[in-house]
């Protein structure tokens, strides 16, 4: 028996429609962005499904990291799930976090692992220690790489109902979506405090302009908008300084820009356009 049931996104469904109004998962449209969203997305989920706990993950070195771990209750037992799950390093034997960290189709997936017949005795055991009875994960793109959903429900309540489990589509659909949007708006929002204050976002916006600028020019006008004279420029690039001062005049003549405070209305500009790009993890 397969220990993992994969499905990608599911068509919207009749239920869909009903859960989204009667679990109030609309109303968490308005409040994506804000500080509380990952808690209050995560309430709303233990609600729908009856479900204890809720994990979010994601994936920066390849191997999960929570993000936040919530239970029904407000204990702190979802957290000790997690913390478990990592210091053992139950995820090697996990044959979802192998899918979901690698995971880059433009559509999120729906894992369900098999509890009754995991892949390894590792799993099996961990799952009794910590009476799972059901888990459902979905796995999707998020700004800086995947993220993990998970929803998990305690051998005290039993398995799905055949109506939960024709609402499982929402948290591919619905749920995952909001979430992914709700990363993509905070890390949006922290590049911008960044923009002028990263030397490696800087150079990132410089070199993602569409512009074919030498690289050591674009490394002086990079420092330059950094805060350093073009002095420090040179000095921090071990270059001498009328180098530096060349090719801080090519640079300007590249784009008529008549002093530093074009330059920097042509920087934002050129930042607006590709901030988005820039959540990728090499500019941080």
């Amino acid at each position: 028996m397969q220990a993992i049931k994969m499905e990608k996104r599911c068509d919207p469904s009749p239920s869909l429609d009903a859960a989204l109004r009667g679990n109030g998962l609309g109303a968490l449209i308005g409040g994506v962005g804000n500080p509380d969203f990952e808690v209050e997305l995560a309430h709303h989920l233990t609600r729908m499904f009856r479900s204890e706990y809720v994990h979010i993950c994601h994936f920066p070195q390849g191997h999960p990291q929570m993000m936040l771990s919530v239970a029904e209750d407000g204990s702190a037992r979802a957290r000790e799930q997690s913390a478990t799950y990592i210091a053992r390093r139950l995820w090697q034997f996990d044959p979802t976090i192998e899918t979901g960290s690698r995971w880059d189709d433009n559509s999120p997936i729906l894992t369900q692992l098999d509890i009754d017949h995991p892949e390894t005795a590792e799993l099996k055991r961990f799952y009794n220690e910590v009476n799972i009875r059901e888990r459902v994960v979905v796995y999707g793109k998020g700004a800086r790489g995947p993220l993990g959903l998970s929803v998990v429900r305690s051998s005290a309540r039993g398995m799905f109902s055949d109506e939960e489990r024709s609402r499982i589509g929402v948290i591919g659909e619905i749920a995952f979506p909001l979430l992914a949007r709700h990363y993509a708006l905070v890390t949006e929002r922290s590049i911008v405090s960044s923009a002028l204050s990263s030397l490696a976002l800087i150079e990132g916006c410089i070199a993602l302009s569409g512009h074919d600028i030498p690289q050591r020019e674009a490394q002086v006008i990079a420092r330059m908008l950094y805060g350093l004279t073009c002095e420090g420029a040179a000095l921090d690039l071990s270059i001498a300084y009328e180098t530096a001062i060349s090719y801080k005049k090519r640079f300007y003549r590249r784009f008529n820009l008549g002093g530093f405070r074009e330059l920097l209305n042509w920087y934002l500009c050129q930042f607006s356009g590709t901030c988005h790009l820039l959540a990728a993890p090499q500019y941080h």
